[in-house]
């Protein structure tokens, strides 16, 4: 039996019908405030309808209270339990580069960017989209560190490259929001390169 505060993943096809883009489909990022196209300049790629957003990355060693102050920096809903989650895997981590990742979707998302008109009757979910990023993380560091606490988990070796003497893995993350008037957001745990 599930724990009383799991939330739903669902699967990428939902809702079982063919949409113009499928909120699962996690090859696709969800434009930025009124749908202009993002630039990989930071200046201009900054978005012109939204105050904050844009793709952080974080070492597995944050503290939850960091983490928690850098949701509220990037205004995660805290209250908002009205979401979906589509969650997908690597198949070739070192090409992908990440290794778990989430798309975290609001009913408003829905609606508005999807067109998913039964997401106006959407459940919601235990806990909020903010503590559902902090309990990703928190999974992921349970999914690849070693009990032991090592610093370069023996799960990751080579996963990136690493040749386990002079390049090992260490996990961390990826936090990007995808649009943040209508709150989507991805995270996804990935490895880094440490050279002696």
């Amino acid at each position: 039996m599930p724990e009383k505060d799991t939330v739903t993943i669902l699967d990428r096809d939902w809702p079982g019908r063919p949409l113009p883009v499928m909120p699962g489909d996690l090859s696709q990022f969800v434009p930025n405030g009124s749908g202009l196209e993002r630039d990989a300049d930071p200046m201009r790629g900054a978005p012109l309808g939204e105050s904050s957003g844009g793709t952080l990355y974080f070492d597995a060693s944050i503290r939850p209270d960091d983490l928690a102050t850098l949701l509220r920096v990037l205004h995660v809903p805290n209250h908002e339990k009205h979401f979906v989650v589509f969650a997908g895997s690597a198949r070739k981590p070192l090409e992908e580069r990440y290794l778990d990742q989430v798309r975290i979707v609001s009913r408003v998302a829905l609606i508005r960017l999807f067109w998913v008109d039964e997401a106006a009757t959407l459940a919601a979910q235990p806990i909020s989209i903010a503590e559902y990023v902090a309990r990703f993380v928190d999974e992921q560091r349970h999914k690849w560190e070693d009990a032991d606490g090592h610093p370069f988990p023996r799960s990751l070796d080579g996963v990136f490259g690493g040749d386990g003497d002079s390049d090992k893995e260490a996990l961390c993350f990826g936090l990007m929001v995808e649009n943040a008037s209508c709150a989507v957001y991805r995270v996804w745990s990935r490895a880094w390169l440490v050279n002696k």
